[in-house]
């Protein structure tokens, strides 16, 4: 019997290539503002565009799942694209690695699972086509913030712009001693980049200081070298806030740049060659209280959370077909935390866990999230009155008013949404982590009172003797501080804040106390007649009195006695109050020697003070 006729069968074998890919989202991106008012397309209006059904829409996307030439021709041409050649390739799963998404490194330009920042990606690349630009990208942790500047160093290049991408945490923390040594690393780094010789010696004079010789060095050398402009981007440059006078001198630098763009003088059009990009967190900022760096960029980008059509489309990437009420309790229990959202959707379908059953039994410890939550939980930990204000958050069932500075820092440790200066919690986990976790906290509100010693050490002169000799006094400052932090360990004492040039450190007994301070001043004479030039000293006052504990810490005028003895105290010497002497005096083989009495503001009657002497 003669066979029949078959038809052809369907080229079934292709998957976009990252070429393909970036040029239909470019395309993509453009239609978003000329035709849909600037909100990214639902899946329903790709489907109405393309004449493709959702299913295979989402095929197209993913990248891993083959579909035939004719399915991209159609995707393409509804973005007035034709498809060519170099657009897709053929399906390999051996290839196909976009199963897993890269949870705590940037997301690769070519993955799939990347969410587009509109209109942000648009407007950076804007901006930094205009000479001497700067765009500064501010967000907290794990807020997709290196993921954002990959993508515009990459619209950067396909302009013909040089690109770097310089992570500050490559630094070693030698390279921050001083700022002339920062410097000199910072244009070797940016040399070596742009694959030029290394000439920074050949340029540098010291007799200039080093912001003379990086910008000598970037205006004669390194922008006339590139003739096309350069697109610097600097990474987690919070770590730069570490060594607050390198941080401060280094953003008034580049801000001294970017304004030399604009002179008008024979140098302009070479410094309108260098376009900034600055990223960094802003958790640094919620625990020291600060608000901004020292540097004005042409734009500032707070990096949102994602929305909740955006949390719908990394559903769908991921190969989801939930109901519109998934997506939405997923949103309500997460909101559009970038990497929240991506560890539980990786979670779910590496696990196969149906997402009602995910959704009823997830709990603030559940595993995957513990990690983020703990990092949270810590922060507060260091910042006693950012808690207290976060439980007041929990505790309210309507937005609360702050202070703007508190409201500022919890926003910057994301961990609060704002709107119209109130604040809330972003999200149901955080609701039940942080209502469990700090409601036993609040017990401890309530002031109580116990006796205990109070130890201040203090350097003498110490930022002076740190200038003068940085190498070598900063190094000893190093080992007499891990003196310090392992002597308060032997002797059960808890080092309670920094206070000045010292620490203010806890003891549950006056012997403790004066047994500790005793040793740290025999260990360093001892040193010191090995160093026939020691340069750093240290004074210590003690001081015994019932402590008033609180949540946000320990009373004041226990504390500000201590360190006023601290002042009474001879360099390399000791000085405690009569509270402690009579606890001591009988156990110690020569007993401290009167100073006589002083007067306090935080005292009503005057104090006998003491010296140890050994």
């Amino acid at each position: 019997m003669p066979r029949r006729h078959q038809p052809p069968q369907r080229q079934r074998g292709v998957i976009l290539s990252v070429q393909g890919w970036q040029r239909l989202n470019a395309a993509q991106r453009k239609s978003v503002f000329q035709d849909n008012g600037g909100k990214p397309y639902t899946l329903e209006q790709l489907s109405e565009r393309t004449h493709l059904s959702p299913n295979t829409l989402i095929k197209v996307r993913r990248r891993t799942i083959p579909v035939d030439r004719k399915t991209l021709m159609s995707y393409f041409s509804a973005f007035d694209l034709t498809l060519n050649p170099n657009d897709y390739t053929k399906a390999d799963s051996k290839s196909s690695n976009y199963d897993q998404v890269p949870l705590k490194s940037p997301v690769p330009l070519d993955s799939p699972f990347y969410i587009e920042r509109l209109p942000i990606e648009s407007l950076c690349h804007e901006t930094l086509v205009q000479p001497g630009s700067s765009i500064q990208i501010v967000a907290p942790k794990q807020m997709g913030k290196t993921s954002l500047m990959t993508r515009i160093l990459q619209q950067a290049r396909e302009e013909g712009f040089h690109t770097i991408a310089l992570n500050v945490q490559l630094a070693e923390s030698s390279i921050f001693r001083d700022l002339n040594r920062f410097l000199q690393w910072f244009c070797a780094v940016v040399t070596r980049g742009l694959d030029l010789p290394h000439q920074v010696p050949i340029y540098w004079d010291d007799i200039y200081g080093g912001n003379a010789n990086s910008t000598y060095y970037f205006e004669t050398y390194l922008l006339p070298k590139l003739g096309n402009p350069l697109v610097l981007a600097l990474d987690d440059a919070d770590v730069l806030f570490n060594y607050p006078e390198i941080a401060r001198e280094f953003f008034s630098l580049l801000q001294t740049w970017g304004e030399k763009a604009s002179y008008g003088d024979k140098c302009s059009q070479i410094w309108q060659n260098l376009r900034l990009v600055i990223v960094h967190s802003t958790e640094v900022y919620a625990m020291s209280g600060a608000n901004s760096i020292e540097f004005t960029a042409d734009v500032s980008i707070q990096l949102p959370e994602f929305t909740r059509e955006q949390v719908q489309d990394l559903v769908i990437r991921h190969g989801f077909s939930w109901q519109p009420q998934q997506v939405k309790q997923l949103y309500q229990l997460l909101g559009g935390h970038p990497y929240l959202v991506q560890l539980t959707l990786n979670a779910i379908k590496t696990e196969k866990i149906p997402i009602d059953q995910f959704l009823a039994t997830v709990t603030g410890e559940t595993d995957i999230y513990r990690e983020h939550l703990h990092q949270c939980l810590w922060y507060l930990h260091d910042a006693p009155e950012l808690m207290s204000a976060l439980m007041q958050v929990v505790n309210s069932s309507t937005p609360v008013e702050f202070d703007p500075i508190i409201t500022a820092r919890l926003q910057n440790l994301g961990l609060v949404r704002v709107d119209q200066g109130k604040v809330s919690l972003p999200c149901q986990l955080y609701h039940q982590y942080f209502r469990d976790r700090l409601k036993p906290l609040g017990l401890k509100l309530s002031p109580e009172t116990h006796p205990a010693s109070l130890v201040v050490i203090e350097g003498v002169n110490l930022t002076t003797n740190l200038l003068a000799h940085p190498e070598t006094n900063f190094n000893q400052l190093y080992q007499d501080l891990q003196l310090f932090v392992q002597l308060t360990q032997e002797f059960d004492g808890k080092i309670l804040k920094s206070i000045d040039q010292g620490m203010l450190i806890l003891f549950p007994s006056s012997l403790q106390a004066v047994n500790f301070a005793q040793e740290i001043q025999l260990t360093l004479q001892s040193a010191i007649q090995r160093d026939s030039n020691p340069e750093l000293y240290y004074r210590i006052g003690i001081h015994w009195e019932d402590v008033i504990f609180c949540y946000t810490g320990v009373s004041e005028p226990g504390v500000k006695i201590a360190h006023h003895l601290t002042a009474e105290a001879p360099p390399g010497g000791i000085c405690m109050s009569h509270s402690v002497y009579e606890a001591i005096a009988n156990h110690l083989p020569q007993p401290p020697q009167p100073m006589g009495q002083r007067q306090f503001e935080e005292s009503e009657k005057p104090i006998a003070l003491y010296q140890l002497i050994f």
